[in-house]
């Protein structure tokens, strides 16, 4: 600007600055970000606004509430400096929040897409100990590996040869299911051995063993070759050795009062178990 007269000419320069605004220092007119909370926790989202002039800022809520900052609310603020803060998350707060920086030059927009969660939990087995099944021949079986944790976690199973399998794998000789179960069909002593279930989500990873065996026939080990033969009025011992799985029991009975003693091996009856029995005979 330039002004005369008779007695001289002054100026007057003036620079106009112009920035539409930025919004955290993006330099995009429209950002969108997901953000989690945990349900009845606080939360706060930035959203630092710059430009010339000062831009106004603005929170636009998911019912179409508009909140010019500073608002000071009973569970819901917007500071001076345009960072939202909500208090008491609810699941019903999980959906879209807008904050628009505005001035005469141009206006910023940042989406923030809240989820609200559950309190994160690890994973947690409902039955946390290690496990030994004994399974029946050709009957199918079902490990079952029962777990708990937010957000749910991801279960896998890893067989004893070192394959690991996740939730819905179907094979001829497998099944996992979406429970955390494992089904093995006609288990034979091809598939005996250790099984690994894993489960994880973004706060913890745990891991629980299980023992498959196959179950087998009681027999008894020891035969005698002929009558046992002892001295009247002192001790004798007679043996009956068994195997089996599971591990048999042995019960004698004496069938007379001089001739035999009847050795008895069975299985515990189960639904994975065999009940079968074998017999000695000790004569003398």
């Amino acid at each position: 600007c330039t002004a005369g007269s008779p007695l001289g000419t002054a100026r007057l320069l003036v620079t106009l600055s112009a920035k539409p605004p930025i919004i955290n220092g993006l330099y995009t007119n429209k950002t969108i970000i997901k953000v989690t909370a945990v349900r009845h926790s606080k939360k706060q989202i930035d959203c630092r606004a710059e430009g010339t002039p000062p831009p106004q800022i603005m929170w636009i809520m998911p019912d179409n509430i508009f909140l010019t900052a500073p608002y000071y609310g009973s569970r819901i603020v917007v500071h001076k400096n345009g960072t939202l803060e909500i208090r008491n998350l609810r699941p019903s707060d999980t959906a879209d929040f807008i904050c628009v920086a505005r001035n005469d030059w141009g206006e910023s927009m940042l989406v923030v897409r809240l989820e609200v969660l559950e309190m994160l939990r690890r994973p947690t087995f409902k039955n946390p100990f290690n496990e030994k099944i004994i399974a029946k021949p050709g009957k199918a079986t079902i490990l079952n590996c029962s777990v708990d944790g937010n957000p749910p976690p991801e279960i896998s199973w890893m067989l004893p040869n070192g394959t690991w399998f996740s939730k819905g794998i179907k094979t001829s000789q497998f099944l996992t299911g979406s429970n955390g179960t494992l089904t093995i069909y006609n288990p034979n002593r091809d598939k005996a051995g250790k099984y690994r279930c894993a489960a994880k989500n973004k706060v913890g990873y745990i891991e629980r063993l299980i023992i498959l065996e196959i179950g087998q026939k009681p027999s008894i080990l020891v035969h005698p070759k002929g009558p046992v033969k002892g001295i009247s009025g002192e001790s004798l011992s007679l043996h009956c050795l068994s195997d089996g799985s599971p591990k048999p029991n042995t019960a004698w009975t004496l069938k007379y009062i001089l001739g035999n003693y009847v050795c008895k091996a069975h299985n515990n009856d189960s639904e994975t178990a065999l009940r079968e029995q074998s017999k000695t005979y000790f004569d003398w």
